[in-house]
């Protein structure tokens, strides 16, 4: 009998109710993609690190107006820290998190290797330390770039669809 041990969710309706009474049936998954899943928060995500302690990947893009610079994404990445410290690649893309967040997430998993995250920080990372301090340790960042419609500009004819 096989073991689940990809499951891949994106875009699921699935809730933190649903995924705390599940969790302990995942505790083969080794890879678990939740992009965008936007019913569940932190406290499925802590449920899922306690059960998931094979988990080395776990993909939580979140791309969506709505969640920009909301606090779930800080307490999502701090569930993430206190619970899966066997992660070797993450991806959390599109939040907006705390660059004392991405330092306790690398600070608590120390087998990260891969981390994809925004460029959109309340401070700028120091990429030398990173460097210095995880020399194994690949971030991907991404560079968001929001267009903002104008009063002033008439001639955007790029924004008038």
């Amino acid at each position: 009998v096989g073991s689940l041990q990809v499951l891949r969710l994106p875009r699921s309706l699935i809730s933190d109710s649903i995924v705390k009474q599940t969790a302990q049936r995942l505790s083969t998954v080794t890879f678990l993609d939740l992009s965008y899943c936007h019913k569940i928060g932190a406290q499925a995500i802590e449920a899922i690190g306690k059960h998931c302690k094979h988990l080395v990947v776990l993909c939580r893009n979140m791309y969506s107006p709505d969640s920009a610079g909301k606090v779930e994404a800080e307490d999502e990445a701090n569930a993430i820290a206190s619970t899966m410290p066997r992660l070797k690649q993450l991806e959390f893309a599109y939040r907006c998190i705390s660059t004392e967040c991405v330092l306790n997430l690398l600070s608590c998993c120390p087998q990260l290797v891969h981390l994809k995250i925004d460029e959109f920080l309340s401070e700028k990372l120091d990429h030398k330390f990173l460097k210095e301090k995880y020399p194994k340790l690949e971030i991907l960042l991404l560079y968001l770039v929001i267009l903002f419609e104008s009063d002033e500009s008439d001639d955007d004819e790029y924004l008038d669809m």
